[in-house]
């Protein structure tokens, strides 16, 4: 579900190219420097939130990754012993404290990808909270012509 909405979340982040269409300004003006400034703060949420959406899809890769190897360590055991096959399998304090390794790791990749969520989240309602700001500053711009 979080996935469906953070990609639905990454669509609408791309409303601001009409708005910088809109804002434009034309050669007979000058630029309003509050504008700017508000363009390059839009600009800079952009770039932290893609930051943000990348960590993220690499968290729940190794995530992923990490469940898909659930398979029992028993299995696995040549591995567990560097490499060999023909080794004996680990002991079963050993695949119980892997395994525990496991699903601690699993359980704070869940908890990184939570984190991630939230942050983009904020991220972007501060941008959409910008862009309102940016078009009623490009509104009153044009309206005082």
């Amino acid at each position: 579900m979080k996935p469906v909405i953070l990609a639905l979340l990454l669509l609408f982040s791309g409303v601001t190219g009409p708005v910088y269409a809109q804002t434009a300004p034309s050669s007979s003006t000058k630029p309003d420097p509050r504008m700017a400034e508000l363009e390059m703060a839009l600009n800079h949420l952009s770039q932290e939130q893609q930051a943000v959406y990348q960590q993220f899809q690499m968290i729940q890769e190794l995530r992923r990754n990490e469940i898909q190897d659930s398979q029992p360590l028993a299995v696995q055991g040549y591995l567990t012993m560097g490499g060999v096959k023909d080794a004996p399998p680990a002991s079963y304090d050993d695949n119980v404290r892997l395994q525990r390794e496991r699903t601690e790791r699993i359980q704070q990749y869940t908890r990184d990808l939570n984190q991630l969520y939230a942050r983009y989240a904020e991220l972007g309602n501060q941008k959409r909270a910008l862009l309102d700001q940016l078009t009623e500053l490009a509104q009153q711009t044009q309206a005082g012509r």
